[in-house]
């Protein structure tokens, strides 16, 4: 059938119906369970990609049926992947971004996560699209080349490490250093801005024109770019020297993970220097009151458990029995209401209903979930979520910590986010401040007499 026009056309609701018997066909055993794939692929081939987004929009629509017994290493899962890589050919990045991600997302939520066909195990850099700057001589373009040189320490971190020793640490934090003053100048100057636009999907096209460079510093979107690329940096280089390396080596399985950098104690100062500055200035560049670099920072942070899975050779996931759960559950809770100096009023319900109360007081089994899900939460620990701060330090690492320290960590990052999504808390706080007792004296005003009794 034909597709020439819009998605209100009859033969594209023809073709999604052919879809849908495809699927049934291919589900129930009728054809080979990868027709529906063959034919999606023969169909994205002939149709405008705007209506390739269309069918694509259904068929994320049927993926619970699409993916049943789906694998990797064979049947329908192998032309689900040509599909879908052949359309990730052809989507514009510039201006259909959103349709890539989508895409993606499809497929890496179509197998199991502990699949590593996909996954970069030896650990290789892309070092075949780095932007590259223009020849210019005149001395008042250092800033231009000083910024562009960051872009080949991005591609490829191993060049902090080559040629004399300490020359490529020197050159990429001279280089980080004159973007954060310069992005700094444009926050502070009074002349219009850029705006941020959170909800855009536009892929950011590096264009390296000395001319356009003044424009580009005040572009929010380019800004948000950059300090996101010198967090991730900075984070790999960290997780590859030092004490750090050591740790991942030490039950690192796939060696060409592994890319130490002999870093000095000085060099990684500077390094930390230079990722704080990057988050702080962060914050201002979205000028989303913190929203995106919370969730950037978030990102980060965690990162270390990728790179560990990939060391361990991508192992897979088990999961744990429900009534082993239950009781890992139960000892988190315990240990949070234990924090050292933090006292609950009697009148406060552990767990937050009376349900998980329940839980948490019995030898719990499945059958003993009725009601687990209840909408009537008492316990509310914001005031108590200052602990965090210990963990929030410019200088802290998750993997430094000890068993017990990423315990508790994981306990209170949880519940913390647990409680903003109630509360609301991410766009109400100033992340600058990280006050978490003025954050719930302004988001829960109380009365002496309710007034929760908190003790540090």
């Amino acid at each position: 059938l034909p597709v020439t026009v819009g998605s209100d056309s009859a033969n594209l609701k023809r073709l999604l119906a052919a879809i849908d018997i495809a699927t049934l066909f291919s589900d129930n055993g009728t054809t080979d369970g990868s027709f529906v794939f063959m034919l999606l692929e023969e169909t994205m081939d002939m149709v405008s990609i705007s209506i390739a987004s269309e069918i694509f929009a259904h068929v994320e629509q049927r993926a619970h049926v699409l993916r049943r017994g789906m694998t990797a290493t064979g049947g329908k899962g192998i032309v689900m992947l040509k599909m879908c890589n052949g359309l990730l050919r052809r989507i514009p990045q510039a201006t259909m971004s959103e349709f890539a991600g989508r895409v993606q997302v499809f497929v890496g939520n179509s197998f199991a996560l502990s699949e590593r066909s996909g996954v970069n195990l030896r650990g290789d850099f892309d070092r075949t699209s780095v932007a590259q700057p223009a020849n210019v001589s005149d001395e008042e373009d250092s800033v231009y080349q000083s910024f562009w040189s960051m872009q080949q320490f991005f591609a490829d971190p191993q060049l902090l490490t080559k040629g004399e020793e300490g020359t490529g640490v020197t050159q990429f934090i001279n280089a980080a250093t004159i973007a954060l003053e310069e992005f700094r100048k444009t926050n502070n100057s009074r002349s219009a801005t850029l705006k941020f636009d959170p909800t855009g999907h536009e892929t950011l096209k590096h264009l390296t024109s000395p001319a356009l460079l003044r424009m580009q510093f005040g572009d929010a979107q380019f800004k948000c770019q950059i300090l996101l690329q010198m967090l991730i940096f900075v984070k790999y280089v960290m997780a590859m020297s030092g004490d750090r390396i050591k740790r991942l080596r030490e039950t690192a399985t796939n060696k060409f993970a592994l890319n130490e950098l002999a870093l000095s104690t000085a060099e990684q100062k500077q390094l930390y220097d230079v990722r704080r500055r990057a988050g702080n200035q962060l914050v201002s560049a979205a000028n989303d009151r913190g929203v995106f670099s919370r969730t950037a920072q978030f990102v980060v942070y965690h990162e270390g458990c990728w790179a560990r899975w990939k060391a361990e050779s991508c192992k897979p996931f088990e999961q744990p029995p429900l009534t082993g759960l239950l009781c890992e559950i139960q000892s988190a809770a315990r240990m949070f209401l234990q924090v050292q100096g933090v006292e609950f009023g009697s009148e406060l319900v552990p767990m937050g209903s009376e349900h998980l109360a329940a839980v948490w007081r019995t030898k719990a089994s499945p059958t003993d979930l009725h009601m687990l899900g209840a909408e009537v939460r008492g316990l509310d620990l914001l005031a108590a979520m200052q602990r965090l701060d210990i963990y929030c330090r410019d200088d802290g690492d998750y993997d430094m910590l000890t068993a017990s320290e990423q315990a508790r960590a994981d306990v209170l990052q949880w519940r913390a986010l647990r409680s903003s999504v109630f509360d609301n808390m991410f766009r109400k706080v100033d992340p600058a401040s990280r006050s978490l007792k003025m954050l719930r004296e302004e988001v829960f005003p109380q009365s002496d007499g309710d007034a929760m009794q908190v003790e540090s």
